[in-house]
């Protein structure tokens, strides 16, 4: 029930962000306004059932925190 709620507030926000964009270029607009909602209830759905999610912060912690902390091993830290 949770995420039939969910979903139907977010399709609810992409109509109501969609009549508010108006002027050239509203369809790409429209169309990262899409992709942007999806994603945030993509990540809302898997916080409802508790599942794992791929996120920016993945990106970080794979390559940018072991590359780190081979630079302070490296420099002796």
């Amino acid at each position: 029930m949770k995420i039939a709620i969910t979903l139907i507030l977010y399709m609810l926000a992409f109509l109501w962000g969609c009549t508010k964009l108006r002027g050239k270029g509203r369809q790409l607009h429209r169309l990262w306004l899409g992709c942007i909602l999806a994603y945030c209830a993509y990540i809302n759905v898997c916080g409802i059932t508790r599942t794992p999610f791929i996120s920016v912060s993945i990106l970080y912690t794979t390559f940018f925190q072991p590359v780190g902390r081979a630079i302070i091993n490296w420099l002796g830290g």
